[in-house]
C-alpha cells in the first residue's frame, strides 16, 4: 500500500515520537531570562493509528494530485506534537480527514469578517483547499491548496494580519519542519504555546529542548 521509501518527514517524525523523557526547560513569562522563574516541563506527543484501507482509497480518489495525503495517513491518523500533559496545550496538530471540515468552518469565521473590499487579502487558491490542521488555541490554521500551481503545499494562516505563509513545499516537508527540533523551532513554539506547572497560574515558555535517548 505504501512505497518502501517513505515520504520526506516520516523518519524525523518517527524519531521524535520514539525519544524518551522529552522536556522543555522553560522560563517564566514575567521573567523571560534565567533567574527567579524556571521550570522543566514534561512534553509528550500523541499519534493516532493509521486510517483504514477504505479511507485511504478515498483520499487517493479525491486527491490524486496529492499522493502524500494517503501516504501520511497510512502511517498516522493524526498527530499532536509537543503536548503539555498538565495543561493540555500543544504546539502543532495535523488532523484526521474527519476533522478537516470542522477546522475549515473555524478558519472561515475569520475570512467571513472581511468586507468585500478587503477580500484581495486572500490568496487565489482559497477557492480550493483543505484545512488539515491548526496551532491549537491560537486561531491559526494549516491550509493545503488542492488546485493550481500551489497544489499540495502547506500554508499557515495567521489571523494577526491575515497572513498566509508557506510552511512546506509539500506535506512531507511540512512534517519534517514541525518534527525536527532545532533552534528555530524552539524559538517559534513560545509564540503560541504555554506550559503549566499544575500549581501556579504561571504560563511557562519553552527555552531549551532535552531528551534522554
Amino acid at each position: 500500500m505504501v512505497a518502501n521509501s517513505k515520504m520526506n518527514g516520516l523518519k524525523s517524525l518517527e524519531e521524535l515520537l520514539a525519544r524518551t523523557n522529552q522536556r522543555f526547560i522553560c522560563v517564566d513569562t514575567v521573567f523571560p531570562e534565567p533567574g527567579p522563574g524556571r521550570f522543566t516541563a514534561k512534553i509528550v506527543h500523541y499519534a493516532e493509528p493509521p486510517l483504514g484501507i477504505a479511507q485511504l482509497e478515498q483520499l487517493k480518489r479525491l486527491f490524486p494530485e496529492i499522493p502524500q495525503l494517503a501516504e501520511f495517513y497510512a502511517h498516522y491518523g493524526s498527530i499532536r506534537l509537543f503536548v503539555d500533559p498538565i495543561g493540555g496545550d500543544s504546539a502543532f496538530f495535523v488532523a484526521s480527514p474527519d476533522e478537516w471540515h470542522g477546522l475549515k468552518k473555524l478558519f472561515e469565521t475569520w475570512t467571513d469578517l472581511l468586507d468585500e473590499d478587503e477580500e484581495d487579502m486572500l490568496p487565489d487558491w482559497l477557492d480550493n483547499y483543505l484545512t488539515i490542521g491548526e496551532i491549537p488555541t491560537s486561531g491559526n490554521y494549516y491550509l493545503m491548496p488542492t488546485k493550481g500551481e500551489h497544489t499540495g503545499k502547506v500554508f499557515l494562516f495567521d489571523h494577526d494580519g491575515f497572513e498566509f505563509t508557506e510552511e512546506g513545499s509539500d506535506l512531507g516537508a511540512f512534517i519534517e519542519r514541525i518534527s525536527t527540533v532545532n533552534d528555530a523551532l524552539v524559538e517559534e513554539i513560545p509564540g503560541h504555546t504555554r506550559y503549566s506547572d499544575g500549581e501556579t497560574e504561571t504560563q511557562w515558555l519553552a527555552k531549551e529542548y532535552l531528551y534522554d535517548s
